[in-house]
């Protein structure tokens, strides 16, 4: 069984975690720091992974971890042990919550960073001007976007943090799934669904 406590701070570790996703994600909208058009804006905006994936999603884990205490001193059927096993259950339930919500939020950042960023290549068109990650091991590449001001910088930046961000909030909910469900097989012999007829 997870101790409470721990499980409390992993909550703590999550809020400013998704916090700072979905403060990445709203960067997204003023490419190099400047107001654009909506045509303008790259797609990885709109796709949400640092505001839902890693974000919204994120919130529901970390305050069940925060609340969990309170299930294990309710206790069910007058029996302390079952209520963390509830509380285990929760656990598992909201874990795979916020699995799913970091993964999508670090494949959105893996995708981004491959496909690089939306810029101005010149002839009044805005598009993605880099192709298989070649921009990642010739800097050369990096001449092509002509504008915003250091947007490839700036791009990377972003998704290399959010990546960051979104791998950390995977193994804390991985490593809370698991804790989560080791408590819930393991029930303890004093709850009343655990007596077996001899």
């Amino acid at each position: 069984m997870c101790s409470s406590e721990y499980t409390q701070c992993l909550g703590l570790a999550l809020l400013p975690l998704a916090m700072t996703s979905i403060f990445l994600n709203s960067l997204l909208f003023f490419p190099g720091m400047q107001l654009v058009s909506t045509d303008k804006i790259p797609d990885e905006a709109w796709e949400f992974g640092g505001f839902l994936g890693s974000g919204i999603l994120i919130f529901f884990p970390a305050v069940v971890y925060l609340r969990l205490k309170n299930f294990d001193c309710w206790g069910c059927f007058n029996h302390p042990a079952c209520g963390r096993s509830f509380s285990n259950f929760n656990s598992v339930i909201f874990s795979s919550v916020g699995i799913l919500g970091s993964a999508y939020g670090l494949f959105t950042a893996l995708f981004a960073i491959y496909r690089g960023p939306k810029c101005f290549v010149g002839a009044d068109k805005w598009e993605y001007p880099f192709h298989k990650g070649n921009y990642l091991v010739d800097l050369k590449f990096w001449k092509d976007c002509k504008s915003p001001p250091h947007i490839v910088p700036w791009h990377l930046s972003i998704f290399i943090i959010q990546g960051l961000v979104s791998s950390i909030e995977l193994v804390i909910c991985t490593g809370e799934l698991i804790s989560g469900l080791l408590g819930t097989v393991f029930v303890s012999e004093k709850c009343p669904w655990a007596y077996r007829e001899v």
